[in-house]
């Protein structure tokens, strides 16, 4: 069963529920606050290089039934079986969205509210509130370094302190219009050598993953690909995909022909 039929069904079983123990008609406003809340959350999904983010460690829902009889109906809906935190990590899911693994989602259900806002709209029976990593998390990346074993580049090696590392041919590529459009951290010479002449002006892309505490390689639709050799194994890093491949102490990693060493430290 896909993702979205599993949120679907999980609707359905909602609304079952609720019909079970209130009648047909006390679904309604239940399942469009659970709409409006999955929204929200989509909304918050963004796109990087690496494909689809979700860059928050932790989500809370405050449900804020006005009446009585509504705060049964919310907590038959919500609270049972944890349903509206599942329905969330399977919105997540559905969007391919990466989210820090320590991802916490809380569903709180406020006691009766003022009765006057009985009739208020869907927005007011929820607030939700998005927190964000620790940006001191940015520091925690581990020391690495990028040794260059075949071609000629601007240095032998290169330290790994920054998140995010850009290999290519030229220190910066530019559109043709002449406008800057990449700077290279791991710079080749474009020197008109056969070994270097493999290697692509945007050729691949290295990261640390902050969730999966690891560092991924990434081809950029090279002409002529990127390989990691493991333990005499060779490894190809597909062209395009925003997953990437995990690194390993030890890798060889081949730009076309040239080759960097990656050493973790």
């Amino acid at each position: 069963m896909g993702i979205v039929d599993k949120l679907l069904k999980a609707e359905q079983k909602i609304r079952k529920r609720i019909e079970s123990a209130f009648g047909r008609e006390a679904a309604q406003v239940p399942l469009e606050v659970r709409r409006e809340i999955l929204e929200q959350v989509d909304s918050r999904i963004i796109g990087d290089a690496e494909g689809k983010s979700f860059p928050f460690r932790k989500v809370v829902v405050w449900l804020q039934p006005p009446t009585g009889a509504l705060h049964d109906v919310f907590e038959t809906a919500f609270e049972r079986r944890e349903s509206l935190k599942k329905d969330i990590q399977c919105k997540l899911k559905e969007a391919q969205a990466r989210h820090p693994k320590e991802l916490e989602i809380v569903v709180k259900l406020q006691q009766n509210l003022d009765p006057h806002q009985a009739g208020s709209s869907t927005g007011s029976l929820y607030k939700m509130e998005f927190i964000k990593p620790d940006p001191l998390r940015q520091r925690e990346i581990p020391e690495a370094k990028l040794v260059v074993a075949k071609g000629l580049a601007e240095r032998p090696a290169y330290p790994i302190k920054k998140e995010r590392i850009l290999i290519g041919r030229l220190a910066e590529v530019l559109d043709r219009e002449g406008r800057m459009v990449r700077r290279n951290d791991v710079v080749f010479l474009d020197n008109g050598e056969d070994i270097n002449s493999t290697v692509g002006r945007t050729h691949a892309r290295i990261w640390f993953d902050f969730e999966k505490e690891e560092f991924r390689i990434m081809d950029e639709v090279s002409r002529y690909g990127t390989r990691i050799i493991r333990a005499g194994r060779s490894i190809d890093v597909p062209g395009g995909n925003p997953g990437g491949i995990c690194l390993r102490s030890g890798d060889e990693i081949y730009l076309g022909q040239a080759c960097i060493l990656f050493e973790l430290h």
